[in-house]
């Protein structure tokens, strides 16, 4: 019996602390449970404080960027068609050869060539000319000398008509033989052969003449495929030859357009209006159409500012005013995308060509309208919210907004929220319907 009892108390006692350890854990528990309750009741019943701001009523803009590179609506590669030695490039009053960012003037009123800028040796063209003028003045002394032989030509047919009507006249008299007058009519024929011979002559003469200024002027050619002439009013961005250099047309480069600017003789650009030629998305090109506003930033980093919105307003620094001047209407197969070229107005200021540049087009724009900040709105379910102020109760409501055009730091609201209303935008992720609040700062009013 003795070891029997023994042999329970061993069981008893174990079993009996393990009991008094899990009832302590419980305690424990449900009191930690209790305590998180009132905690939360607590907080509950507490107002949480919130930042807020008002709806506004003023412009929206909705803007798609784009980026690019700005090229010169002027732009033009100029080179020899021929080959040869470089004997002339035009030198600057300084006494210098003309260099990058020189002003070339092209051609004026009634001229056909502007001012020329290089030549290749042209002594062998030139005697080609000589050979080819002379062909024509020798042409023209030749239209003389057929005109002189159509003149000689009709005299001996009007002698030859008025001999024919006397030798007439005396064989009716019986004064001549028939043989006589025979003889007169074939001097009349053959002088109006004569003038039809020397007619002739004139026109091949005539012919001649032309032919030989067409020569002429094919001889002219290759002297100006030889010269370089300034195309319009401009200014150089590369001159890449120099007096007694050997230029052939093989030695331009064209497998890209560094490697062309690299071996071109000359770039002439009017720097007067520029085009950025950009790459958009389908479901942004698509919206973009000729003639809408746009806004070319010159500094990286730096958006459009409110003012630069607004039509007729000076841009800040670093901005420059352009317009949508084509899109493309098919779509690249590589990239999905549509081109896009964007132009300045003239005479713009504060753009180079071949910078990188940013650009914001203005694809829809409203004069007014209910605007908020991005930060008011909270997404759930894929539905936008925001909540309402209701600063009599200090309660506030979670409201579902329709939105309209999205603006670079700003949102229109379609439906749902009024101007003047007060939204949350601080602290909005911890509140609920009916939640109770406490606005610390009304953002652009005093504080209250």
């Amino acid at each position: 019996m003795l070891g029997t009892l023994k042999r329970w108390l061993l069981f008893l006692i174990p079993l009996f602390i393990l009991i008094l350890i899990i009832t302590a854990l419980v305690t424990k528990r449900v009191r930690e449970r209790a305590e998180k309750g009132a905690d939360l009741r607590v907080r509950v019943s507490s107002p949480l404080p919130v930042r807020c701001i008002r709806a506004a009523s003023g412009p929206i803009h909705a803007l798609i960027f784009g980026e690019g590179t700005a090229r010169a609506v002027r732009r033009e590669f100029l080179t020899f068609e021929d080959q040869g030695k470089v004997t002339y490039v035009k030198l600057n009053k300084d006494g210098q050869a003309v260099r990058e960012g020189n002003r070339v003037r092209g051609p004026g009123k009634g001229e056909k060539l502007g001012e020329l800028l290089a030549s290749l040796d042209k002594r062998e063209h030139i005697e080609q000319l000589k050979v080819a003028s002379s062909s024509v003045v020798e042409s023209g002394q030749q239209v003389e000398v057929a005109r002189a032989q159509i003149a000689q030509a009709k005299a001996q047919q009007r002698l030859a008509m008025d001999n024919l009507k006397r030798y007439e006249r005396l064989f009716r008299e019986k004064a001549i033989s028939k043989y006589e007058l025979d003889v007169s009519r074939t001097r009349l024929k053959t002088s109006d052969t004569a003038v039809r011979s020397a007619r002739a002559r004139l026109e091949a003469a005539v012919s001649g003449v032309a032919a030989a200024r067409a020569r002429a002027k094919q001889a002219r050619l290759p002297l100006e495929r030889s010269s370089i002439y300034a195309p319009f009013d401009g200014v150089l961005t590369y001159v890449n030859i120099r007096k007694g250099d050997y230029f052939a047309p093989n030695l331009v480069n064209v497998s890209s357009e560094e490697a062309l600017l690299k071996t071109i003789p000359m770039v002439i650009i009017d720097p007067n209006q520029f085009e950025v030629t950009m790459e958009l998305p389908f479901f942004e090109g698509v919206l973009v159409r000729p003639g809408q506003r746009a806004i070319i930033m010159t500094s990286a980093g730096i958006d459009p500012s409110s003012s630069d919105l607004k039509p007729g307003k000076p841009l800040q620094e670093g901005a420059v005013g352009g317009t949508v001047f084509s899109v493309n209407p098919a779509v690249s197969p590589g990239g999905r995308s549509i081109q896009v070229k964007v132009r300045t107005a003239k005479g713009v200021q504060g753009i180079s060509d071949g910078m990188f540049v940013m650009c914001w087009i203005i694809v829809e724009e409203k004069a007014e309208a209910v605007v908020v900040p991005f930060e008011v709105f909270i997404y759930r379910q894929n539905r936008p919210y925001v909540f309402v102020v209701d600063q009599t109760k200090g309660l506030v409501e979670q409201r579902e907004v329709v939105e309209g055009i999205s603006g670079l730091s700003s949102q229109e609201i379609l439906r749902g929220v009024k101007e003047g209303v007060l939204l949350v935008t601080d602290g909005r992720h911890r509140l609920i319907n009916g939640a109770p609040v406490k606005v610390i700062e009304i953002i652009g009013e005093s504080e209250r």
